[in-house]
């Protein structure tokens, strides 16, 4: 626990046989990259055969890890810290190496993020802290603790009927404005649900919890608020993977959030961007069956859709399929996959540093000019000139 605090990185503890006694994981590591379930973890503890020694093991992906075994009273364990970047991941190499799919390649992108890259005198700290770990398990001294001589203790006050009535009321208040905000959510109104969480109605009014932790506090409201968002734009029957995605973006952020400012425009950020999710992704307007359509194209839109495969995996023709969806959208399957990827395109060049390239690719065409033409078809601006208009 004590490596865990320091380094933040995932911490294992091997016995001998291979097994696992001890377990903090910061981060999971997906399937389809090289490591998971422990992978990784199981291959450096194989490969570690002396005592005493630091090991350092850099897998195909270039994720790090560090191992050190040693021996106490008459056992021998194995400790491992990782993974962590030496430096930025090519994302677009390792998804086109690995023929990443559309959701692996916004996975891939999402757990980068979430991993410390690190200089090599931090990479070289955290071996050394390694390597001190039979020192760290010594019997900790107890610090001698000194209070104040004054008491600020004041007398327990009792609440009477009257506070207890306007308690309540508060608290009929709060549920009726959760309500309220979840609604205009559901909406995609976002200007009334800014209103809400910007108005003194208490909703996430609780610093009576926790009266000396602010940053503690203002995280937990966060939490609340990602899980009412989140919520609300599924009853609007936004695709699942999406609702994923942007949830744990903004739960990574909450918890590495370390100023209450930060925190404040986050939550801004967070209802903004649920709304703006609503409104393009919406889909409680469509039948069943097309809600399944434009699910299975937001998971695969980078990928060539196989109108024969997806509509036997409907249990439909697909002719009814093509017209029943065009009926409902206004647009062709390959019209509104087109859409999505000029619109993740739109978003990539606002937020990556990609070529256009890199961008064309990662959406899934395989030609970097045919993709240039449709762009500035559907936008009426080159890739290029678009990104340097949103950087102005």
């Amino acid at each position: 626990m004590k490596i865990q605090h320091l380094t933040n990185l995932n911490t294992y503890v091997l016995a001998q046989n291979r097994e696992l006694v001890y377990h903090h994981e910061v981060i999971s590591i997906p399937a389809f990259m090289p490591g998971s379930r422990d992978g990784d973890v199981l291959f450096l503890y194989d490969k570690m055969e002396q005592r005493g020694q630091l090991y350092s093991y850099i897998n195909e992906w270039d994720l790090h890890y560090f191992g050190y075994s040693f021996c106490d009273n008459g056992e021998c364990f194995t400790i491992i810290i990782g993974p962590y970047f030496d430096k930025t991941p090519n994302l677009y190499r390792l998804s086109t190496e690995y023929r990443l799919s559309g959701t692996q390649c916004e996975d891939l992108r999402l757990i980068a993020d979430k991993i410390y890259v690190l200089t090599a005198e931090q990479a070289s700290s955290f071996g050394s802290v390694l390597q001190q770990f039979t020192n760290m398990m010594e019997q900790e001294l107890a610090p001698f603790v000194m209070f104040s001589d004054k008491s600020t203790r004041s007398a327990p006050h009792q609440e009477d009927q009257h506070n207890i009535d306007e308690e309540a009321e508060i608290v009929k208040l709060r549920y009726k404005t959760e309500k309220d905000f979840m609604h205009a959510v559901e909406s995609g109104d976002k200007k009334t649900a800014l209103a809400l969480i910007n108005s003194k109605n208490m909703l996430f009014s609780f610093a009576e919890r926790f009266p000396n932790q602010p940053l503690r506090r203002l995280k937990n409201v966060a939490i609340i608020l990602n899980t009412l968002l989140r919520t609300s734009a599924r009853n609007s029957h936004v695709p699942a993977i999406m609702l994923h995605r942007i949830s744990e973006k903004f739960a990574y952020e909450i918890e590495n959030a370390n100023q209450v400012e930060t925190l404040h425009e986050l939550e801004d950020r967070m209802i903004g961007e649920y709304c703006d999710l609503v409104i393009s992704n919406a889909l409680s307007k469509y039948t069943t069956l097309t809600r399944r359509v434009i699910e299975y194209i937001h998971s695969f839109y980078n990928k060539p859709i196989n109108k024969e495969e997806l509509a036997a995996n409907l249990s439909i023709h697909p002719s009814h399929l093509s017209r029943k969806f065009k009926e409902e959208t206004k647009m062709t399957l390959s019209a509104f996959q087109q859409m999505l990827r000029i619109n993740q395109a739109k978003h990539l060049l606002k937020t990556e540093n990609l070529t256009v390239e890199e961008i064309a690719w990662t959406i899934g065409y395989e030609d970097p000019s045919y993709f240039a033409r449709v762009f500035k078809k559907e936008t009426g601006r080159t890739p290029s000139q678009y990104r340097d208009e949103v950087a102005e």
